[in-house]
């Protein structure tokens, strides 16, 4: 039974005592008919004040204090009065115990109960036998009894409260939880796209630096040994030299370009490391471009991470077409350079050099080397003037190989 089921039950307790004491009185002989007509007229006010201040306004015992202090005493005082004219109204003035709680707000119940104990023992109508030495005792356990259940009742009331506010805070929380649920599912939703479409983004610039390293590069190489070899037309072992080359070039690219679709690491690396790989493409670069070049390694050889091995290949070879390309060199050096915690590539050559601020952004060649580097947190720094050469630098961590991967 809910708190609202139980306050109107106590509210309509004392209408419902009434009638039973008006009917006793009506069936009462011995009390004339005029007195039990205006006993009548009085018990009906007293239903119509009752009804009109707690039953038809159930909020005002809620909300209104002042009200209800006065409601309260005119009840009682009307309760002695009928309970003077007639013994049996001494129900409605006992009623007025329970009254007290259901109508008046904190304190003034128990303050409504001890008035209501002393109508019942000492007023002009009391109920019990003022003569008898158990009245006032009586009227006070009574009192005090009717007190303590109102207490109980009041406190019942408020755990009830508690825990209806308790739940209303949990359903609220739960759809709280369930928008918040919808908003997450959304978000990741949102997410999944954002990923699918960075994964596209980072994998077309993959493959874009794949295709620059092999076969831009590979293409480049062999247009270069075709022109040598039309300018050496007069010469048909030098044609033959560079058609050669061309050749192997073309070769070498289209193996690249199958290993690169299958997302494997650079041909030169695979069953090698990388300074054997290395040694064979200056090397190589050296032959094709008839201008001398050397490797150098100097620290503990030791094998790395496949990707990290990849983005030191791919930068030297990078930085070799650009010195074939640009720099006309006469001299070019390669320094593979470990250490304890990273690993450094140096590329040096003493050609043509340039202005790094003019060229900055443009070409995809500085451009894919930077960012292959920098998928390892590795830094790349260009150095160079015109008439002073040029110098590559590349740095990127020394992470260790997983010996079961390769």
């Amino acid at each position: 039974m809910r708190v609202d089921d139980w306050n109107r039950a106590w509210r309509a307790l004392p209408l419902i005592l009434l009638v039973v004491a008006i009917v006793i009185a009506a069936i009462d002989a011995s009390v004339p008919p005029p007195e039990r007509l205006l006993t009548a007229a009085l018990s009906v006010a007293a239903g119509v004040w009752h009804w009109w201040m707690v039953m038809a306004h159930p909020h005002w015992p809620e909300r209104v204090a002042a009200p209800m202090v006065v409601y309260f005493a005119v009840l009682l005082v009307m309760a002695a009065v009928l309970s003077s004219r007639h013994p049996a109204y001494g129900l409605l003035v006992l009623a007025c115990f329970p009254t007290a709680f259901a109508t008046l707000p904190g304190w003034y119940a128990y303050v409504g109960v001890a008035a209501t104990a002393l109508v019942v023992v000492g007023g002009p109508a009391a109920v019990l036998d003022a003569g008898s030495p158990w009245s006032i005792p009586s009227a006070i356990a009574g009192g005090a009894l009717a007190a303590f259940i109102g207490w109980c009742i009041r406190a019942m009331e408020a755990e009830v409260e508690r825990r209806l506010a308790a739940n209303r805070a949990l359903e609220s929380a739960n759809l709280r939880l369930a928008q918040l649920s919808e908003e997450n599912a959304e978000l990741q939703g949102r997410l999944l796209t954002a990923a699918r479409q960075t994964g596209v983004t980072g994998e077309r610039s993959r493959l874009a630096r794949e295709i620059h390293d092999t076969v831009a590069q590979g293409l480049a190489g062999i247009v270069t040994q075709l022109e040598a070899a039309e300018e050496a037309a007069s010469d048909p072992e030098a044609v033959r030299r560079r058609l050669a080359v061309a050749r192997d070039l073309a070769r070498e690219n289209l193996s690249e370009v199958r290993r690169s679709l299958d997302d494997l690491r650079p041909g030169p690396l695979a069953g090698t490391t990388l300074p054997e790989a290395l040694t064979a493409l200056v090397s190589g670069w050296s032959g094709v471009n008839d201008s001398p070049a050397t490797l150098t390694v100097t620290g503990t050889a030791r094998l790395l991470h496949p990707e990290v091995e990849a983005a030191l290949y791919r930068t030297v070879q990078e930085a070799l077409a650009n010195v074939a390309r640009h720099a006309r060199a006469r001299k070019t050096g390669v320094t593979l350079s470990y250490m304890e915690d990273v690993v450094v590539a140096d590329i040096r050559d003493d050609g043509a050099g340039f202005n790094p601020s003019q060229v900055r952004g443009t070409g995809f060649g500085l451009t894919a080397m930077r960012q292959r580097v920098l998928r390892l947190a590795g830094t790349v720094e260009v150095e160079s003037s015109p008439g002073q050469g040029t110098a590559i630098s590349v740095s990127v961590p020394a992470i260790p190989a997983d010996r079961e991967a390769r």
